[in-house]
């Protein structure tokens, strides 16, 4: 993982916002610059107008001195290291002696407390920054994308190894569990979130949390999981009919999601609206009278979080770009009765797109 490219483009951006000093406490975005993965750190960085030096500064504490050390360095980021926590010679840096500097903080991530400690201790005025780190993560390189395949590849060979155990009538804890256990298994660092199994008239509530409650013959049921790999995240779902015989509502309702994530999918390249892909899920359910039951938005982006930029719904401004990652999910949730959702994650590429969540569709279980 080479950094220095995304701390270029920050430097840039800083200029740009006459920022002189960002001040960077989410630790997501510390990691995004330089590789660095401890849970305790601060990182300066100075705009390429107030200090001709392009490094950037790491603070952080005791435990993390050799590990910063050693990330730091696979990741070819051009930081320096400081340790012990000491936040008035962090302060005493260098970056801040040129003048009067306009100086920024992340306002996402940092407390009132740390604020007003950061005020105190510069002696002067400190700004929410206007620049969003997030909105350079957005678009993700090879490297990243790699990471998200494998996330992707992990999980649906975990989801394919347990998938006949729905037939045991597992509870939807129970199979929750072995999901995520199989997905360690196979080499994840855990699951992206809260595996979602939902059964029977639970799979009518988009997020519903695993229950004791019973799977069995004539269920629907909604799986919705994700591996994270390498700090990277993938997210699918997938809606099965417990039985032989579905039934008739189940194959109309699953149907009519199927072909409206297929048609969502399809808007998915380089160029296309945003709001395009939202509207095309929504008016392919709107064709079956379906529209009124998704209660969501069509979806998000994936990287070092599992929802991030871009977002995918109709108020959208944007338009896809090489390098985004989203996913695009439709459902339609009948309260009390069922519940079918259909999600894939995407990358966006120069040549159109490639569906990175590859477990087949297919309702019937094997």
């Amino acid at each position: 993982m080479k950094t220095n490219h995304r701390i270029a483009q920050l430097r840039q951006l800083l200029d740009d916002h006459k920022i002189d000093v960002l001040i960077i406490t989410n630790l997501l975005n510390i990691r995004y610059l330089t590789g660095f993965t401890g849970s305790a750190g601060t990182l300066l960085i100075a705009s390429p107008s107030h200090s001709s030096d392009d490094f950037g500064l790491l603070c952080t504490d005791g435990r993390y001195g050799e590990q910063a050390e050693l990330q730091i360095r696979e990741s070819g980021a051009n930081v320096q290291i400081t340790v012990g926590n000491n936040q008035k010679q962090f302060a005493s840096s260098k970056l801040f002696s040129n003048g009067s500097p306009c100086i920024a903080i992340e306002p996402d991530s940092t407390s009132m407390t740390l604020f007003n400690t950061w005020t105190k201790i510069m002696e002067r005025t400190i700004a929410p920054s206007d620049v969003k780190i997030e909105t350079i993560r957005q678009f993700k390189d090879e490297e990243e994308i790699a990471a998200i395949r494998t996330a992707c590849h992990i999980a649906d060979e975990a989801l394919t190894a347990v998938l006949p155990r729905l037939s045991d009538e597992p509870t939807e804890s129970e199979f929750a569990a072995e999901l995520e256990f199989q997905m360690r298994i196979l080499g994840a660092q855990g699951p992206s979130f809260e595996t979602i199994v939902a059964s029977g008239p639970n799979s009518a509530m988009p997020h519903a949390r695993p229950t004791n409650r019973r799977m069995t013959e004539g269920d629907t049921v909604v799986i919705d999981f994700g591996a994270l790999w390498n700090g990277y995240h993938s997210d699918c779902t997938r809606t099965y009919f417990l039985g032989s015989s579905p039934t008739e509502q189940f194959k109309g309702i699953y149907g009519a999601v199927e072909n409206a994530q297929k048609a969502g999918v399809s808007k998915t390249v380089q160029g296309e609206q945003i709001s395009a892909v939202d509207r095309t899920c929504r008016n392919s359910l709107a064709a079956n009278n379906l529209a009124e039951f998704f209660t969501h938005s069509t979806g998000h982006g994936v990287g070092l979080e599992i929802h991030e930029l871009p977002w995918v719904h109709g108020d959208s401004m944007s338009s896809l770009k090489n390098g985004d990652v989203v996913t695009v999910e439709p459902g339609v949730y009948i309260a009390g009765e069922l519940g079918v959702r259909i999600e894939d994650t995407i990358a966006i590429t120069e040549s159109g797109s490639e569906i990175l969540t590859r477990i087949a569709k297919s309702p019937v279980l094997p």
